[in-house]
């Protein structure tokens, strides 16, 4: 407990007044009454007491108690009205009583004369005095111990234990810091108490911000209380996790249904709660994975279909694709190479019955010939497939068969036909040409020669093929 502070200066005034009455009273009294006070009937005086000597060493003695209980007695006041102003009386008032009991003893033995005894009952009375102080410091601090104790404890205390060990504190030392703040906190304790059983009740039915907001009132009420910041945190804490497993639940959630775009968003927002969280990590990976396994399974049924299509260019783009992303794919590396080929084979046969009229050319008509072979050895062809077969063996077959062409002039023209023949001059005649193309060309002497282009596709002309030059120059 702090030391008392500076007496007031009433008290002090007081306590000088007693000390100079006390030394009056010791050293002139003694001079001045030099004669008995009390005489006979007959006024007569009394006889005279002889006057016993006293050795200079006794009165030496005598001055030196008188002198020490002089200086007893001012502490001894000092402690008691400290004490008093601490209201000893509503914590140690028998002992207190003891010690001023050995203080008015003390006084009535220095009234008359008896120093020693006087002075031995003053140190009796400060020493139980000094001990007083030291109780008067246990009783102050235990009285903080034992409320603070009472408060934390207040969801099982009483708050009249607080109550009681605030009064005692503050009656010991009520302008201390701590016995202040120990009386408001008791004060508020049933407030408190309120608020505390409020927020478990709603805690225990899972009513996590209804507790959350009672918590905030028991801090508010008494924002050094553990076990309303404890109960904060802690209902914080629930209700960040609230949050936390609602939003998993929501990307888990859109992950079954392959919302990948609303499960990464719902797993990014995890994220933001408990940053760094290994679950948010893992559930962002197996989106990922997810959606990539997706992607393929989806593209690999795509490649499929393009397949039973007969698309095989396609298919194989799809394939070559999946294999650029993730080499390991085992099921489009298998599915590659039969692709490949018949991507091929049917960009060649495309190639040759884009263009059937070169088929006539010798080397040409034997790549036809290969190609055809090749086309006709694949197992199970489709529509496509057979349709080029068909059409390959078809033109084929026509290059080699040559169809009859009429030619028409006027018997005046010289009609030439280009890696054929000289026709000369007709009026009509008639040749046996294979598919091709072929350019046929007419001359007449003092006429614009002419230049005709025709096509044998090996189906027989519906029209004679007229050269004639008209256009006189």
């Amino acid at each position: 407990m702090p030391d008392a502070g500076p007496l007031p200066d009433r008290q002090k005034l007081i306590i000088g007044g007693l000390l100079a009455l006390v030394a009056a009273v010791v050293l002139l009294l003694p001079n001045l009454v030099t004669e008995p006070w009390i005489v006979g009937p007959d006024n007569a005086a009394a006889p005279a007491i002889p006057i016993t000597s006293v050795s200079p060493s006794t009165a030496a003695e005598k001055t030196q108690y008188r002198q020490n209980s002089q200086k007893l007695l001012a502490e001894i006041i000092m402690l008691r009205d400290g004490l008093t102003s601490q209201s000893i009386e509503q914590w140690a008032d028998f002992e207190f009583g003891n010690a001023l009991s050995l203080i008015s003893m003390g006084d009535e033995q220095y009234g008359y004369g008896n120093y020693r005894e006087s002075l031995a009952s003053f140190n009796q009375a400060l020493e139980q005095l000094k001990t007083l102080q030291i109780l008067g410091e246990e009783k102050y601090l235990q009285a903080l111990i034992t409320g603070t104790s009472a408060i934390e404890n207040a969801a099982i205390g009483d708050p009249a234990i607080a109550s009681a060990a605030a009064s005692l504190a503050m009656a010991i030392d009520p302008s201390d810091s701590r016995s202040i703040e120990l009386n408001q906190r008791a004060t508020a304790l049933p407030q408190l108490i309120e608020a505390l059983q409020n927020a478990e009740q709603q805690l225990a039915i899972k009513q996590l911000k209804k507790a959350n907001s009672y918590y905030q009132q028991a801090v508010a009420i008494d924002g050094k209380h553990k076990k309303a910041a404890d109960g904060l945190a802690a209902a914080q804490r629930a209700i960040t996790e609230q949050r936390f497993r609602r939003a998993m639940s929501r990307g888990f959630a859109a992950l079954e249904q392959n919302r990948f775009p609303q499960a990464t968003d719902a797993f990014n927002q995890a994220g933001k709660i408990y940053p760094g969280r290994q679950a948010v990590i893992q559930a962002l990976s197996q989106v990922e994975t997810q959606q990539s396994q997706l992607l393929v399974s989806q593209q690999m049924q795509r490649a499929a279909d393009l397949e039973q299509q007969e698309q095989w260019q396609q298919a194989l783009s799809i394939y070559q694709s999946l294999l650029q992303t993730d080499p390991s794919l085992t099921q489009a590396k298998v599915k590659t190479i039969p692709v490949a080929v018949r991507a091929t084979l049917h960009s060649q046969l495309q190639a040759a019955l884009a263009d059937p009229l070169k088929l006539s050319n010798a080397n040409a008509y034997q790549k036809g010939q290969r190609l055809l072979k090749d086309a006709i050895g694949i197992a199970n062809p489709g529509p496509v497939l057979s349709q080029q077969v068909a059409n390959l063996d078809k033109y084929l077959r026509q290059s080699t068969i040559p169809v009859p062409v009429v030619l028409q002039s006027d018997s005046l023209t010289e009609v030439t036909l280009f890696r054929v023949a000289k026709l000369g001059t007709f009026e009509q005649t008639s040749v046996q040409l294979k598919p091709g193309r072929y350019i046929a060309a007419g001359s007449r002497t003092g006429y614009r020669d002419v230049r005709v282009e025709f096509t044998i596709t090996g189906e027989p002309m519906e029209e004679p093929i007229l050269v004639s030059c008209n256009e006189a120059i």
